[in-house]
């Protein structure tokens, strides 16, 4: 499985929401790796939920492993093409998590993920965002998966000049803020 370290424009698209809080010369990304999918079908069955439809990427420590070749090319930017590295947004989030708080991490996603399934990452969009910063609320008070899509989503919201209001109170967090 080819392994490779961030490219120029990842990194740049990653410190729209990171900043310089990950260490990007650490990051490796592992392309065309088949055991996320085989893992993910797997806990379908057990758990009999439908496996995720665009392919399950994983993220161990630094290491970020996809089950195909990621669009995150200048080209693709240019193109308006953003999936793909909202996808990685969603994994670096994870290195971030790694690079934080250690290890710790992966059980607590886990545990989201089992006693939850495709729920454990529903943080409840911007309304779940406006009614924990009413609430006081910090990034720590998601799971590490609601976590990894409130950068996914402030990143696609950014790239599409939508509203991130209720996104920057959070991502500020990743920042350092």
């Amino acid at each position: 499985m080819p392994r490779r370290r961030l490219s120029p424009s990842e990194v740049r698209e990653a410190q729209v929401v990171f900043a310089s809080e990950l260490p990007y010369h650490r990051v490796w990304i592992h392309e065309s790796a088949r055991w996320p999918n085989w893992l993910a079908s797997l806990g379908s069955a057990l758990f009999g939920t439908p496996p995720p439809a665009g392919g399950n990427a994983i993220t161990l420590g630094y290491s970020c492993y996809f089950p195909h070749r990621l669009r995150t090319a200048d080209v693709d930017f240019e193109a308006r093409i953003f999936g793909d590295m909202a996808w990685l947004m969603h994994e670096l989030t994870h290195v971030w998590q790694y690079h934080h708080i250690g290890g710790s991490y992966v059980t607590k996603a886990l545990r989201s993920q089992f006693g939850k399934g495709l729920k454990a990452y529903d943080y409840g969009g911007l309304a779940g965002l406006q009614s924990a910063a009413a609430a006081h609320r910090s990034l720590n008070d998601f799971n590490p998966e609601q976590q990894g899509d409130i950068a996914r989503d402030y990143y696609i919201r950014l790239k599409l000049s939508l509203s991130k209001e209720a996104w920057e109170p959070f991502v500020a967090e990743f920042r350092g803020a």
